[in-house]
């Protein structure tokens, strides 16, 4: 071989070793195997605790195999990571995960930012998260999308955006399909304890690569409805399962703050399996089996929590129709500390929602910048709330936590800006 061919030769062997290198040094930089080895250990306990089985598809086991895939599941609990990650162990996965996930706990923080999970703002237009989406799978990394945005309240699927049909066709990867069922029962959003019953885990391919190139986004979206839909107490009640935990019922005040009976707001209270009205006497029980059992004045006491829960809607949508509508209350207002793990008060006000704007205004000395802050209800088709107890937003700058601190009004201020949005788009 002439010298010339030899070094041109020696220049491809080069450029491809470097190729090689550059593309291990991008991986380790997305993904750690250390603390993929962690959360498997974590997800392992957590089946273990909460009884969960897994139900894979073959087609899922054969994408498994050959490549990375979008995941799109239902999300009913907090704890629905360690349960829809389990069918991927021995395979590289990665996840959305809400920012302000971040600022609950120190360890969710160094967890996230360990992992190098994929951050989201929820219910805001983040660009910077759809690119690390395609960038994963580009990697071979598969990555887990919750598209409901937050955990369900009363255990339904909620609306998820007909943009997440765009993305499936954009990413243009295979599509599976997670269905989770029970976990919302195990560990409800608005619940104080956890208990502890049968959790299932459904994961099916939804879509092929050749699907996702072929169908419409119409056509696309009409299918992620279907196999996403879900209620978590029909599942219970129809397949007889008995849930087992203490104090039952404590914080179903926070989500069912309306009394079914006399329509009194915020005078419900819960202990044990029992919420009743302190104005008219209502008394009911939550029972174990996911049934809502009448105890005293209560002969418009809803059946299941879903069906209480859309009692609220009917209410809420009368409400946001009165002339002159307007929510007003107090509320201590938080955004991301400095080391972006964990809240910080920045002091309080008053959270007022019209049928235009949610806004918060300060009430005594608070930096310029959080003295008045305004988000247009027509760019939020729902929010992520804490039942009762706060509402989390978001603008280019900062993560916010509105926390209420007289009524629990979290839950109706949510269903309000739902309602008001729904008018809008009727």
């Amino acid at each position: 071989m002439s010298e010339p061919k030899e070094k041109s030769v020696r220049s491809v062997a080069e450029s491809k070793a470097n190729e090689r290198k550059k593309r291990k040094k991008e991986l380790k930089n997305m993904f750690s195997y250390r603390y993929y080895a962690l959360l498997m250990l974590v997800c392992a306990v957590l089946r273990l605790r909460f009884n969960v089985h897994s139900v894979l598809s073959p087609t899922f086991r054969r994408q498994k195999r050959q490549g990375a895939m979008l995941v799109l599941s239902n999300h009913v609990s907090p704890f629905d990571f360690g349960f829809f990650s389990t069918p991927f162990l021995g395979r590289k996965v990665n996840f959305v995960v809400a920012e302000n996930m971040m600022y609950s706990q120190p360890i969710f923080a160094k967890m996230i930012k360990g992992y190098r999970a994929i951050t989201k703002k929820q219910f805001y237009a983040d660009y910077t998260c759809i690119k690390n989406i395609k960038k994963y799978l580009d990697a071979g990394i598969s990555v887990i999308l919750c598209p409901e945005g937050k955990v369900s309240a009363d255990g339904r699927t909620g609306p998820v955006a007909y943009s997440i049909a765009k993305l499936v066709k954009w990413l243009k990867y295979p599509v599976a399909g997670c269905l989770v069922k029970g976990a919302g029962i195990t560990r409800p959003k608005w619940a104080h304890t956890s208990r502890t019953g049968r959790v299932e885990c459904h994961v099916d391919m939804m879509f092929s690569k050749e699907e996702v190139e072929t169908l419409s986004p119409e056509e696309i979206m009409k299918r992620i409805d279907c196999a996403m839909r879900h209620n978590e107490h029909v599942f219970q009640i129809e397949n007889r399962l008995k849930f087992r935990g203490k104090d039952y019922a404590e914080g179903l005040e926070n989500l069912l703050y309306v009394c079914p009976e006399c329509g009194a707001e915020f005078a419900l209270t819960a202990q044990g399996d029992v919420i009743k009205c302190g104005k008219c006497g209502f008394e009911a029980r939550y029972a174990h089996t996911g049934e809502i059992v009448p105890v005293a004045n209560a002969s418009q006491c809803p059946a299941r929590i879903d069906l209480w829960y859309d009692k609220e809607k009917s209410v809420v949508a009368r409400q946001v129709r009165e002339e002159g509508f307007l929510l007003s209350a107090p509320v201590d207002l938080y955004t991301e500390n400095e080391q972006g793990n964990g809240y910080k008060l920045v002091g309080g006000g008053t959270l007022s929602l019209d049928r235009e704007n949610l806004v918060f205004l300060a009430e005594g000395p608070v930096d310029d910048e959080f003295g008045r802050l305004t988000f247009p209800v027509k760019n939020y088709v729902t929010v992520a709330n804490l039942p009762g107890v706060s509402l989390d937003m978001y603008d280019e700058k900062h993560t916010y936590r509105m926390k209420f601190s007289a009524e629990k009004a979290s839950t109706k201020y949510a269903l309000c800006i739902e309602a008001l949005n729904a008018s809008r788009n009727a």
